[in-house]
Order: structure tokens, then sequence, then C-alpha cells
């Protein structure tokens, strides 16, 4: 179970490359509040699945092209591949989430699943959200769920496995999916697009970065570019970049003493005012404060250290994207 409080503000980098769980066990529990300042779930992807449940307040999150708003209760089941993360205006809320290997319900049972076989290979396309007032049922499950996985008392691998195998046969048994529809050739190339302008972030954020240069990155055009990134990521790149940007400053000013200004400097902010402006956008504070904030020992708010997700690998992982 990972429930970091800020207590434990020393926080290692996560990479998506990381075994989630176990070996033996491959789940793991998160917990997360977006009042939290040092919360952030940058859009990223990974192979396991993911499941998040609203405890308190709602919470809107970017799934694949679209947002969904997720009221208490409400619970989103994020397939593997999909490209997710906070929405602009990601509300206030807590939630928390199970981040799982979806072959857990095939290796506990005594025949393959062809339902499950269809999922991971993508033959099928389960619904995103199960409303509180509209599926009971699935809500019912979801509960005993997490409540099993986030006390974690004798027995509770094979317990949870039981209530994953249930949800998902409830899915199966109300047909809340549908068949998937084959990725037209263009928008598979434009995906793989905008991972290449992703990876050029990734590793060129600390220096100057012009419109033209993600633009190239892609191979499109700089209005082109601006038009597919805005419909595929609902942010402007200039928007994206800054976020990402603010979010490796957080990760400086928690884990390093450097002084803000040499902070400003390494993540592409040559002018210290413009730093503090942009900062306060997306933080709601400045980064003095922030650092203050770090020190302030709040045992009360709880932040899961992988809700920030600072990587997705290449090869089926990719790094986790701050704007």
């Amino acid at each position: 179970m990972t429930k970091v409080s800020e207590t434990k503000k020393q926080k290692t980098p996560v990479k998506e490359s990381q075994q989630r769980g176990t070996v033996l066990f491959p789940l793991q529990y998160n917990y997360c509040n977006t009042a939290n300042p040092f919360y952030d779930l940058w859009l990223h992807w990974h192979m396991e699945f993911e499941m998040i449940h609203v405890v308190a307040g709602s919470y809107r999150i970017f799934i694949n092209d679209h947002e969904e708003l997720l009221e208490e209760g409400d619970l989103c089941i994020v397939a593997g591949k999909v490209v997710h993360g906070d929405a602009p205006d990601k509300g206030v809320g807590k939630y928390e989430s199970a981040v799982f290997d979806i072959e857990l319900m095939r290796l506990h049972g005594f025949s393959s699943d062809s339902f499950v076989s269809e999922v991971v290979n993508g033959t099928i396309c389960i619904e995103s959200v199960y409303r509180l007032n509209e599926h009971k049922e699935i809500s019912r499950i979801a509960d005993s769920f997490f409540e099993t996985i986030r006390d974690q008392k004798d027995g509770w691998e094979a317990i949870s496995t039981g209530y994953l195998i249930l949800l998902f046969g409830l899915i199966k048994k109300y047909r809340l999916y549908s068949e998937r529809k084959v990725l037209p050739a263009k928008a598979r190339v434009r995906n793989e697009k905008l991972e290449l302008v992703f990876e050029h972030i990734k590793k060129n954020y600390m220096n100057n970065i012009t419109l033209e240069d993600l633009a190239e990155a892609a191979g499109f055009s700089p209005k082109y570019f601006c038009r597919v990134f805005k419909e595929m990521t609902n942010r402007a790149p200039v928007e994206y970049l800054n976020w990402f940007r603010i979010n490796r400053s957080c990760a400086m000013i928690r884990e390093t003493d450097d002084k803000l200004q040499d902070i400003a400097l390494k993540c592409g902010f040559n002018d210290f005012s413009y730093f503090i402006k942009i900062f306060h956008r997306y933080k709601n504070m400045t980064p003095l404060k922030y650092r203050n904030f770090k020190d302030s020992r709040n045992p009360d708010v709880n932040i899961d250290a992988d809700a920030e997700y600072h990587a997705l690998l290449e090869k089926g992982k990719k790094e986790s994207v701050e704007k």
C-alpha cells in the first residue's frame, strides 16, 4: 500500500517501470487529495489497468481524449495504454486508486475467461465511468474491493481478486462494453507523433523550447500541430510545457535546498518574475510559500507518492508528463 502523508515529505521519483505491488501480487493501492499543493497527476499511461474511486468531493479526470467529472462514490476504470491524468480544472476531492495487472483475474482461475481475454487483447472496450446512482451493484463491489485493499487484512489478496472478478463479471452481465473500433491509421500516427513531443519536452524542458521546435518534433506545421495537440490533450502546447516545467520545479523544491532562482533556470525559466507568475497560476501560491508549506509538516493531508508519476518509459511505459 502506498499512502504517504506530508510528514514524509522526501519523495523518491517514481518510474513506471517499477513493480506494482509485488511480483506475486501485482496490485498497488494509492490515496490522493487534489487539494494538497503537492498533488498533480500528469498526463501519462501505463500497461496496467487502474480503478479510481472518489471518496469525497469531486474530481475531473482527462482520459483518452475527453474529460469526465467524477462525483463522490463514482468509479472510473482506466484500461492499459490509455492516456489519463488531471483535467485542467481537476476540482477538489479525495480519491483512492488501484493499479493492477489485469492478468490477476486469469492467473487465479481454473480456465481462461474469454471476456477478460478480449479486454486484455483490446477486442472489446469496457466503459470508463460507473456512476453511483446508476450502477449500484457495481458500486457495492467497488466499495468492498477498496476496503479490502485499503485494510490489507489476512487473505486480502484472494478476497480482492475475487471482487475484481465479480466486478468484471457484472460489466459483462450488463454489457457495459463495446467492440473496440480499430484506430484509423491517421489517428495512430498522430498518437505516435504526440509521444515524440512528450519525449522532446522531457529531454529539453531546461532549454529554450519554441512552438516551432515542438511542431518540428512532431513533423507538423506549427498551425496544424497546435490544433492536433489541443484536440488530443485539451491543452495548448505552451500550457503543457509550462505545466511540465512547474512540476519539475516542484520536485526540485521538495527534494533539494537549491535557491529558487537556480531552480527556475534549471526548469527553463530565464525570467524569475515570470517563473513566480506561472508557478502561482498552477499552484495558487508562490514558490517560497510552497517551500515553506513543504516544511510545515501538516499530518492531516495525504498524498500518494505515485500520484505524481514522474516517468513513463518508451517501450510500453511512458514517462509521467508534467506541464
